[in-house]
């Protein structure tokens, strides 16, 4: 810079010295004779000039004569740059900046000199450009801009951080202070960069949230060789929300052997390992994990043979494991041993049992919280006395009594004698007795029994007396009661001389575990966990017990979610079927049931319950399983398509529309055009043949006649497909929603380089509510109403 001032300096001087030179030869009479025309000066404009680095400037030079005449010379002198590493010169004036600075410029003819002062300031910002531009993002997402912009010097600069960002909808998408757009809603924006008065815009799409990842899970990490385990699937999608999968993915395990898992996420065990389990929908797969574990103990059966043991003898007991594989495996040795009555069997550590009295005995063999048990019995050494039992008993009338006799043996020991003893009555007519030890009482006194075996008597008397209860039965609809529900028990009484009474209200009922079955005073008895309890009804001491069994909660009824969906046209709903069961419980039951609905042309509905929209209507939908059924109603609505317009560049563009024939019939397009103030200008219905065409000028069809003769820059066109039968001139003040329509629209747009570009942009679609209906047909009826002709769109050229 100093040399550059330096430079200047010397210029300066040079100037002044043939300014000064010039005067000299003036007054001292050099030159030309005083009647010959001469150049008197010459002046350069401007007089001073400033131009960005990177651009030129025209400079201009006027010659004044002696004769009092001027005219332009900026074509006849000498022009020089006095630093061209500043600024250059052509011949002909043109001024072109080279670098930062300052310089002079001296125009020369036949010795007359002038100058101007030339300033080259930095390069100055001529036009800002995005990128990517358009740009499309999935709901749930950001995307990043890029503001470039473009200097006179022809260099580029990365503008993002330094230009002010805005987007024209803000409820479809926003863009921070560094250019990062994030999406809010599905449409289309605008976004816009501005620094100082140069500014660009670029169009941002927001399309539907799309599935990110799937994750997958079970309830177990481990499960035993031999058992199942259900996984579920569980989509997340970019916009965060998520949603169960199982009936739509496709289930696969690694490696192969170690487990196969079915179309419900049902994974079966078939070998020991790792397995990854796989849900695959489209391209994005999730995975989860399976250890198999050896196969896990389930039962144990004991075995011996005979299963009684003479009273001093041992027997050798066996023991066999069954596991969840179905295999089994000889556990005798490895089991825990443990006898309930170790006074009449003893038993050691290898299932070797011991008989230590007349009598029987459970015995258990423990592993790993599995039990199995038997009983063994003890039998008796040689008789030596009888005695009957009870002694003198008395029996009510019509009664029976089960008398036992008991020997006594030489070893000290005694225990009954049931089949080996002969039974007589002294008087048969008031006790009779069988040869068995059952005495029957026939008539109220005293008789004498007695009990015989190998020479050997024991006697007794038995008194009659009169009748009583002799027995409880317990009745009961069904031995086995679902989950949850409830059953009236009844107990009737038998007395001794056969006559029976009601005594459910009297007896006093009981239940052996009251956590699976709970019975209240009046028996009624209710299923409280899977299992098996014993019910008592006593009355005084006698008793009556019956077992009830408990089986899973039972389905009573079943409910459709959502109730009654509403669908936009051409999407689906996953519907899900809940069941509630005798136990109050619910339950997810969608993959179990038989869906069907009564309209296929309104929606279809898959074996997943996955309902789509097929056409705007109503149908009914059922869902079943077992016995139980559920219905709804599923309504299809309409779609709005909309499309933004900007005429402010006097291009026009073209509206498409076609009929792709998916109703199978002929359609109505109803047109509303919205000004940029988002007042209604013009509407119009167009029909619209199966696989037809109609192309609309936004300038001519839909522009030029608006309801106020006020012609829109920009605005919004929005459009309904509608039935023709019911409305066979397309009045667009009347809709009756019907199939659907594809549209579009054609720019042309003009490029700085002046070349025009044609680009074609999609409407958007959105369900259209019965509100915004409403609001179509009622501002387009206004228009029809009070436009007189006014506010009447053209519907173009096709068929």
């Amino acid at each position: 810079m100093d040399s550059q001032n330096s430079g200047n300096k010397y210029v300066s001087q040079y100037i002044s010295g043939v300014l000064f030179f010039l005067a000299l030869l003036s007054m001292f009479g050099c030159g030309d004779q005083p009647d010959t025309l001469r150049l008197n000066s010459l002046t350069v404009t401007p007089g001073s000039l400033s131009i960005p680095l990177g651009q030129t400037a025209q400079l201009k030079v006027t010659g004044l004569f002696n004769n009092g005449v001027s005219e332009n010379a900026t074509n006849s002198v000498i022009w020089q740059s006095m630093n061209p590493g500043v600024v250059t010169v052509s011949s002909d004036g043109l001024v072109a900046s080279v670098a930062v600075g300052t310089t002079k410029v001296i125009a020369n003819k036949s010795g007359v000199i002038a100058a101007t002062t030339v300033v080259v300031s930095k390069a100055a910002l001529q036009a800002v450009s995005l990128s990517p531009s358009p740009s499309s993002i999935t709901l749930g997402q950001t995307a990043q801009l890029v503001a470039t912009g473009t200097f006179t010097d022809k260099t580029t600069q990365d503008l993002t951080d330094l230009v002010s960002w805005s987007a024209a909808q803000p409820s479809v998408a926003t863009v921070s202070a560094t250019g990062v757009v994030t999406s809010r809603a599905v449409g289309s924006t605008a976004v816009t960069a501005s620094l100082g008065d140069i500014s660009a815009s670029g169009q941002i799409t927001v399309s539907q949230a799309l599935l990110a990842a799937i994750v997958v899970r079970s309830k177990d990490a481990v499960s035993p060789l031999g058992t199942n385990e259900q996984f579920t699937a569980t989509g997340a999608y970019t916009d965060g929300s998520t949603a169960d999968l199982i009936g739509i993915v496709s289930w696969t395990s690694s490696p192969a052997g170690i487990v196969s898992i079915n179309s419900a996420g049902m994974a079966s065990t078939k070998a020991t390992g790792n397995a990854t389990i796989i849900a695959t929908s489209g391209a994005l797969s999730g995975t989860g994990s399976l250890t198999v574990s050896p196969a896990a103990l389930v039962s144990i059966s004991l075995g011996s043979s005979p299963p009684s043991i003479p009273l001093g003898n041992s027997q050798q007991l066996s023991a066999k494991g069954t596991y969840t594989d179905g295999s089994t495996q000889d556990l005798t040795t490895s089991v825990h041993w443990v006898s309930s009555s170790p006074g009449i069997v003893a038993i050691n550590a290898t299932g070797l049992a011991t008989a230590k009295s007349v009598g029987t005995a459970g015995v258990s063999a423990t592993s790993s919280s599995i039990t199995g048990t038997q009983s063994l019995s003890v039998s008796s050494a040689a008789l030596t006395a009888i005695s009957i039992s009870p002694v003198n008993p008395t029996l009510p009338l019509g009664s029976s009594q089960q008398l036992s006799a008991v020997g006594t043996y030489t070893d000290g020991t005694s225990r009954p004698l049931i089949s080996s003893v002969t039974w007589n009555s002294l008087s048969p007519g008031v006790v009779a007795i069988s040869t068995t030890g059952l005495a029957a009482a026939k008539s109220i006194g005293t008789a004498g029994i007695s009990a015989t075996s190998a020479n050997i008597t024991g006697a007794g008397n038995l008194n009659v007396s009169a009748a009583a209860l002799a027995s409880i039965t317990i009745s009961t609809a069904t031995p086995t009661l679902p989950l949850g529900s409830s059953q009236q028990l009844s107990a009737t009484g038998t007395f001794t001389n056969g006559g029976t009474q009601d005594l459910t209200n009297s007896v006093n009922w009981a239940s052996s575990s009251p956590g699976i079955i709970s019975i209240l005073s009046t028996g009624l008895a209710t299923a409280k966990s899977v299992g098996t309890a014993g019910v008592s009804a006593t009355s005084g001491k006698i008793a009556a017990v019956i077992s009830l069994s408990v089986s899973p909660a039972a389905l009573t009824s079943i409910s459709i979610s959502p109730i009654d969906p509403t669908v936009p046209l051409g999407t689906s709903v996953q519907l899900s079927a809940t069941g509630r069961y005798t136990d109050g419980s619910t339950q997810d039951v969608t993959s179990q049931i038989a869906w069907s609905i009564d309209k296929p042309d309104v929606a279809k509905i898959s074996v997943g319950g996955l309902a789509t929209a097929q056409q705007v209507g109503t149908t009914a939908i059922q869902a079943s399983l077992n016995d139980q059924q559920a219905s709804g109603t599923l309504t299809v609505q309409p779609l709005l398509s909309v499309a933004y317009f900007d005429a402010t560049s006097g291009v026009d563009s073209s509206l498409h529309i076609t009929n792709p024939a998916v109703s199978g019939q002929n359609l109505c397009a109803m047109v509303y055009v919205f000004d940029q103030e988002q007042q209604m200008s013009e509407c119009c219905g167009c029909q619209i043949s199966q696989d037809g065409l109609r192309t609309l000028s936004l300038s001519k069809d839909l522009l030029s006649n608006p309801l106020t003769g006020v012609l829109s820059t920009a605005g919004t066109v929005m459009l309904v497909t509608a039935d023709l039968v019911s409305n066979p001139t397309c009045n667009a003040s009347v809709i009756t929603p019907s199939g659907t329509a594809v549209a579009w629209s054609t720019h042309i747009q003009k490029l700085t380089s002046g070349q025009l570009s044609s680009a074609e942009d999609p409407f958007s679609s959105s369900p259209l509510s019965t509100t915004l209906s409403s609001a179509l047909q009622a501002q387009c009826s206004f228009i029809q109403q009070l436009g007189s002709g006014q506010g009447q769109c053209g519907c173009g050229s096709g068929h």
